[in-house]
């Protein structure tokens, strides 16, 4: 946890994938919270950074790379998602980059002095050791079943696949463990949307009071 200096929160919300989290980010961004997501950060420095996209080359060999130079994206994803040590030398190449730039953005936040929330939306928050950037990490959780249904669905995976994909993270518990808040997700939009509302008082309220613990 990042150690605070003002009543400007910088909070994570995570949680494994199918959980939820995203659809929790854009609930809080509808009331007003400011939301920036890892994931628009990484398409972003990979796009615009030779450098990134050159190592990523050199580990994974031409067929990761289209005759543009941009990366391909599908061919990658069933590259890291099959093979959990090509997933860790992408992560190796990738998060480094994209922690840094998430970083300038919480300073940046930091220094406006505003008595705001900042939030960042980000799979992989533990994994990566990001939580020391953050007054508080939110940790979305929901059923493992709903969790394989979710992205059986959105994904157009099979079982098996999706299965794959959860046991490649850390175990939720792990996460919840670690979380400051976690939010519940059942599946429920109404009750989802209910517990980001009461936790988004909560925090500005602590904002208005006493800041970060």
């Amino acid at each position: 946890m990042r150690t605070p200096d003002s009543r400007s929160f910088a909070v994570a919300i995570t949680g494994g994938i199918g959980s939820g989290k995203t659809e929790a980010a854009k609930i809080f961004s509808s009331l007003g919270v400011k939301v920036l997501y890892a994931d628009q950060f990484a398409a972003h420095l990979v796009d615009s950074q030779a450098e990134i996209r050159n190592r990523i080359r050199r580990e994974f060999g031409e067929r990761v790379v289209s005759r543009e130079g941009t990366l391909n994206r599908k061919v990658m994803a069933q590259l890291v998602f099959t093979d959990n040590r090509l997933k860790e030398k992408l992560d190796a190449i990738v998060h480094p980059p994209v922690l840094e730039a998430i970083d300038r953005e919480i300073e940046k936040f930091k220094r406006s002095g505003a008595e705001s929330v900042l939030m960042v939306e980000a799979a992989l928050i533990f994994e990566a050791r990001a939580d020391s950037l953050f007054d508080y990490v939110i940790v979305v959780d929901a059923p493992e079943e709903d969790r394989i249904a979710r992205i059986m669905k959105r994904d157009r995976m099979s079982r098996a696949e999706a299965v794959y994909r959860i046991r490649s993270q850390i175990p939720a518990e792990s996460k919840v463990a670690k979380a400051d808040f976690v939010i519940r997700n059942s599946g429920d939009r109404k009750t989802l949307e209910r517990n980001c509302r009461f936790l988004h008082r909560l925090l500005l309220a602590a904002v208005r009071t006493s800041g970060p613990k």
